[in-house]
């Protein structure tokens, strides 16, 4: 678990001399699961590091996170994370980069196990770092050299209404050091990913500053439920942290910075990232980083252009190119760019399918002279063609070498191409047209086909026109083969559909040869409803009487149910038990599925324990027939069992004389003739005294009789005892 949270008074005592400097650049907290792992938890942070005006003496060697419960800011646990790894901060573009601007990214982290039982507060807990200096020459804050920096994360219980809760903070990429240029546009991925699936959105924030200071730069964290935030320069707010033409702004969604920043400077800035999981929030987390922005030579993206065959003038991106079936297969852009000895790359994609089915040649130029103009080939291949008389938009995109990102243009050209050689294929099916006049329960049956006469491969699919085939019961899988194919429809039409509607199917055989393009063909199926009579099912049973009086031990009761449609509709029949698991009682009744008719045995021997201590119980079975194409056609019937125990317990009159003179004749005195159980009175034993009282037979077992061989003549005693009643007498045995 997190290491014992020790008093603040007494941490103090101990704490560890920081070396104060200005070197924060930003960075953020990390709580991930470790899986299957009995330290189940990775707590950590990613901290940002000014390698060139940072002093070296405050790289921490290792990190205190502190953890408090959000209900009520009450300190958890503090965990000491060593140092992981240290690596510099690459460029976008390497070549890109300043001698001004270098950066460590910093990780520190442990491996720990978090007890559920420890973490199950239903608002959830937060952990933060709180370190003294940022860096000294930031543009937009106050007093920068003594603002301290807090990284903030809210993580959700480990336990929520009694169930184990999973969640990872999200993870992110490290962070480019790029800088941004004056007045010219700049992009920043500062998006994450999260590993359950949880929805992230991003907001910018004024970053926290925390309570540690030049003083005191690396104080143990207090809790708070609103931590000390930068003081903005004068006319600096969230809506304008890096103030131009275009202030910086985030994408709620994506996590993706935007800035056309108006001057020089290093510019803080923070992300806050919240994580939501249907619908509601579970966590949160602050990224704290920093800008620079550099008066960077004038730089001019590439431009892309395109003259149609036979045209004078440059390609308008409203028009549509008609490209002849004999037509070349090739065709010329150009590409300018106004930099000496600049490298440009050209890109290319069709905008909507899967494989583009053209190449560029060559795919990248250097300039050799100011605003030199280059030449490229855009070839289409055989499967670049375009059906039902849609364009295929092609997009071409050209970027430079600037710094510190790629300047870029983008030309979209949208081409017709006239089919070539490729045959479409032949939907046909076994119908003897596409009109079929169904009625409710009557199943239709099919064979759909699919033929190419290239011989190249198939695939056979079938969509319902406004309404989803599943939805109605229509069974059709799509199928692949080559050359030809076919496959089966089926469909038995419910009894809700309505006389007079027609539906359609579009059955689909799409030619297989340049995937993602695919060749297709369609034939529809028009399927017209009929006057569709329902008559609903019924159901019986084999008794002559619905009400059964049974008496317990009187053996079984055994009944057939039947259910029966004079439809062709498939019938489900089932029974339940009102007030009752009917499995539970030892009821045996399996529901049952068919077409027309259905039965199924029903059994039952009752047990002394469904009288529950009671003289007799009723039980109510109802049994339920449905027709499944109508959920609405339904036929029930009940049975009564009424469950009695066996009251006729009468004594049988014994003999008051034996003569065990062995003649086969009143030898013994006879216990067979005992009444039965019942459920609340049950044979316990017999005995027999002689007149001393001295006992001189004793049984369990009233099936065997006493036919005493050894012992005198005289007067004899007998007891016989149930568990509530006990019956006594006397006995004469004559030698």
């Amino acid at each position: 678990m997190i290491k014992r949270f020790i008093p603040l008074l007494l941490l103090l005592l101990f704490v560890v001399p920081y070396a104060w400097a200005t070197h924060i650049v930003g960075g953020q907290l990390y709580i991930t699961q470790n899986p299957g792992n009995y330290y189940n938890y990775n707590i950590g942070l990613t901290m940002y590091f000014d390698a060139l005006n940072g002093n070296p003496g405050a790289e921490d060697q290792f990190v205190n996170i502190y953890v408090f419960r959000k209900r009520d800011n009450v300190a958890i646990g503090w965990l000491e994370a060593p140092k992981l790894e240290r690596k510099l901060v690459t460029y976008a573009n390497p070549q890109c980069g300043i001698s001004t601007l270098q950066t460590y990214m910093i990780t520190y982290g442990s491996t720990l196990r978090l007890e559920p039982g420890d973490f199950n507060d239903p608002q959830g807990y937060y952990m933060v770092w709180d370190r003294c200096c940022r860096n000294g020459t930031i543009t937009n804050i106050k007093a920068p050299g003594d603002a301290g920096s807090l990284f903030y994360l809210e993580f959700p219980p480990l336990v929520k209404n009694g169930t184990a809760f999973s969640n990872s903070s999200p993870v992110f990429a490290p962070i480019v050091g790029d800088y941004a240029c004056v007045n010219s546009p700049f992009f920043f991925d500062f998006g994450g990913k999260d590993a359950d699936g949880d929805s992230l959105t991003y907001t910018l924030i004024t970053p926290m500053q925390g309570y540690s200071d030049k003083g005191n730069p690396s104080a143990p964290a207090r809790g708070s439920s609103g931590y000390p935030r930068l003081t903005w320069q004068d006319g600096i707010s969230v809506a304008n942290i890096i103030p131009g033409p275009k202030p910086l702004s985030v994408n709620k969604n994506t996590g993706m910075l935007s800035v056309t920043p108006g001057s020089v400077g290093l510019y803080v800035f923070a992300v806050q990232v919240d994580e939501y999981r249907k619908g509601q929030k579970i966590g949160t987390l602050t990224r704290d980083f920093q800008l620079k922005v550099v008066d960077c030579p004038k730089m001019e993206p590439p431009k892309l252009l395109f003259k149609p065959a036979g045209k004078a003038t440059y390609y308008n991106e409203n028009e549509i190119i008609t490209i002849k079936k004999n037509d070349p297969a090739c065709f010329e852009v150009i590409v300018t760019d106004p930099s000496v000895n600049q490298l440009v790359k050209v890109l290319g994609s069709t905008v909507g399918q899967s494989r583009d089915y053209f190449n560029l040649l060559p795919a990248e130029f250097r300039t050799s002279i100011a605003n030199d103009t280059l030449k490229f080939q855009v070839c289409l291949d055989e499967c670049f063609v375009t059906y039902d008389n849609r364009p295929i938009h092609i997009q071409l995109l050209a970027e430079d070498e600037s710094c510190p990102v790629p300047l870029t243009d983008t030309l979209n050209i949208y081409i017709r191409r006239e089919g070539g050689d490729n045959n479409p294929p032949a939907v046909t099916t076994s119908l003897e047209g596409n009109y079929v006049h169904v009625t409710a329960g009557e199943p239709v049956t099919f064979t759909v086909y699919g033929k190419d006469a290239d011989k190249d491969s198939l695939a056979l699919s079938g969509r319902g026109r406004d309404f989803n085939m599943n939805d109605r019961g229509m069974v059709f899988k799509a199928v692949n083969g080559r050359a030809s194919i076919q496959q089966t429809f089926s469909w038995i039409p419910p009894c809700n559909a309505r006389k007079g509607d027609t539906l359609i199917v579009d059955f689909k055989a799409e030619d297989l040869r340049c995937e993602g393009n695919p060749l297709a063909r369609s034939a529809p199926v028009y399927f017209v409803v009929d006057q569709s009579p329902n008559t609903p099912p019924a159901v019986t049973t084999s008794l002559t009487d619905q009400e059964i009086v049974y008496t317990i031990g009187s053996g079984e009761i055994t009944f057939d149910v039947l259910a029966a449609d004079p439809d062709t509709n498939v019938i489900s029949l089932g029974g339940s038990g009102r007030g009752f698991d009917m499995a539970a009682l030892g009821m045996q009744f399996a529901g049952k599925t068919g077409v027309r008719n259905v039965t199924s045995p029903y059994s039952w021997s009752p047990e002394c324990s469904v009288l529950q201590g009671g003289a007799e119980q009723v039980f109510y079975i109802d049994f339920v027939t449905r027709d499944k194409n109508c959920a609405a056609a339904t036929d029930t019937t009940s049975v009564k069992v009424t469950v009695k125990d066996n009251d006729s317990q009468e004594m049988p009159e014994f003999p008051n004389v034996i003569t065990p003179n062995g003649d086969g004749k009143n030898d013994c005195f006879n216990f067979h003739d005992l009444p039965d159980d019942n459920c609340s009175n049950q044979f316990r034993d017999v005995a027999i005294f002689n007149r001393w009282g001295k006992q001189i037979y004793y049984s369990k077992d009233k099936s065997k009789d006493w036919c005493p061989t050894n012992i005198s003549g005289g007067y004899y005693y007998y007891l016989i005892q149930y568990t509530k009643k006990s019956y006594k007498g006397g006995l004469t045995v004559l030698r």
